[in-house]
Order: structure tokens, then sequence, then C-alpha cells
């Protein structure tokens, strides 16, 4: 059974979407669709604007979203068994499985963004990413600060994110090594995504996701805050709306999917990064990128 996997934020690269613009025509109408549905020119900075331009959530987001929906739509032969997506990945996974608009998975994605900067300035917080440990070592070392640090992304055995403010993330650090992590890295992002201080990002999108039109997916999509496939378009949307502040769940969602009779997983999107994940939890799946059409 075919599951297709959509990337999330760090996936971007200068330089992207610019080959399909330049050999798709459906992908030259939906960057120009696109840069007029946001109000600035995202296909410009996708194609010729710096890393650092890149990296802004606002833009970020939304260029990963709109490559990934392209490269799906632009594949051969796409036919989903099921489906999942790492964090912003989800609304590219649930666009791809005819649940969502693009347009209107656009207008989420550019929110979200926007929300999630907001909530980074509110109050000073970052990510780091833990090698080495179990996820239940790292679950009760982050217990010991109540309300500071969680484990925010479960990418694969020995490789979880915590999230927190900046203190905590970094004496929760100290813990980690001092129990036995191989690193302990900062990550270069603007706030402690997925955990409670994104709690104002929450509450401002809950009201455009509660209000967004969503069908019922073709097949199951893999949501990250329970690892659980649904097609009941009230629980994706509590779940796109949990996710927030809740953790991606991408190693137990890997493992559900396989368990569901997944064997190949084709990554749609910039990079591969999700390819290299799969292959840590399951080494017997079979991973590739989406072929495009000639």
């Amino acid at each position: 059974m075919k599951a297709y996997i959509f990337p999330g934020q760090g996936s971007q690269f200068p330089g992207m979407g610019k080959d399909l613009f330049e050999t798709y025509s459906f992908a030259r109408e939906i960057f120009s669709e696109a840069d007029e549905l946001l109000g600035f020119s995202l296909s410009e900075i996708m194609f010729n604007g710096t890393e650092d331009e890149l990296k802004q959530t606002k833009v970020t987001q939304p260029a990963i979203y709109l490559h990934s929906i392209l490269i799906a739509k632009l594949g051969t032969n796409f036919k989903p068994d099921m489906v999942a997506g790492h964090s912003l990945g989800e609304f590219s996974a649930l666009v791809a499985c005819g649940g969502l608009s693009w347009q209107d998975g656009l207008s989420l994605v550019s929110k979200r963004a926007i929300a999630m900067q907001k909530a980074c300035e509110i109050q000073p917080s970052t990510m780091a990413a833990v090698l080495g440990l179990s996820d239940e070592q790292i679950e009760i070392v982050c217990a010991e600060f109540t309300g500071e640090v969680v484990a925010a992304n479960f990418n694969c055995p020995g490789q979880v994110v915590i999230s927190g403010s900046i203190k905590g993330v970094e004496l929760a650090g100290e813990k980690l090594k001092e129990a036995g992590a191989k690193r302990v890295l900062l990550l270069p992002v603007g706030g402690a995504f997925h955990s409670p201080f994104m709690e104002p990002a929450r509450l401002e999108l809950s009201a455009a996701i509660e209000a967004a039109k969503i069908d019922r997916p073709i097949c199951p999509i893999f949501q990250n805050v329970n690892a659980k496939a649904s097609q009941n378009e009230v629980e994706i949307k509590a779940n796109l709306i949990a996710q927030l502040t809740g953790p991606v769940r991408w190693t137990q969602s890997i493992e559900a999917m396989v368990s569901a009779g997944a064997t190949d997983f084709i990554e749609c999107g910039p990079g591969k990064v999700l390819q290299g994940l799969v292959r840590k939890i399951n080494s017997e799946s079979m991973v590739s990128s989406m072929e495009l059409i000639s």
C-alpha cells in the first residue's frame, strides 16, 4: 500500500519551485494565483530570495506548502492509500487527499504562520533536538519542568525535539546530557512550536479552521497529535487545532501506517528529510520522492 508523506518547516531551500514554474503551465497558474491570494510575491522569494528571506515563518510555511501540493498534483499516478504530514505538512496532506481546496489550505497556512510568529514575539522561547535517548527518558526529564518544557517532535527513535522557554530548554538540555543524551542541539527557530507557548496562535487560528470547508478525504489521514487515522471532518479540524500546542508524533504515525499496511512511503515536497526518518523508524519500508509527469 502507498503512503504519501508531506514535509514541514526546515525543508525549504533557495530556488525552490523554480523548475516547476519553468516546466509546467499548471504550476505557473498556481503560483500566480497564490501570489494574488497572499498579497505578496511568494514565488519571487521562493525562486530568487536568500536563505534568510526564506526562513521567515510567514514565507517558509506557505512556500513549503505550495511546493508540496504542486508536487502531489504534478506527480505520476497519485493514488494514496493513506497520507500524513509533518507539522505544517499535515495541511498539504489534507489538500492532496481532497479534504480541503488548495486555496483554503494556503489561507489557513498563511494565517497559521502569522499567528505562530506573533506567539513567538509574546514570550521568548526555543527548541532543541535531543539525540540518543528514548522517548520515555526525555518525557520524564521534561516533566520536571512543568509548564516550561515539553517533548514536541517525536521524529524517529533516538531523535526528539523539546520545546519551551529559553531557560527551561537550557536546563532540560543539561539534565538530558546527564541522563546520557549524545547531543542536545539548539535549533535556529523563532520560538517553542508545538508547546503551550503556542496557545495564543491556537486561539487565533481555531476560528479559521472551524470555519473552513473540510470534505471527507479520499483516504485516511494520520494526524500528528494522536498518530491515528481519520476521515472524519470534525475530528480532522479538532486535531489541526490541537496540533499547534500538541506534539508531532511522527514516529508513532509511521508505525501506525505500517501497521495499517503501508509498504511504500513517497515524499511530496522539497527535500528528503522524511525519507530519512522513515528509514530509521522502519527499515523494511520502501522510500522515495514523488516522480513528476514528463
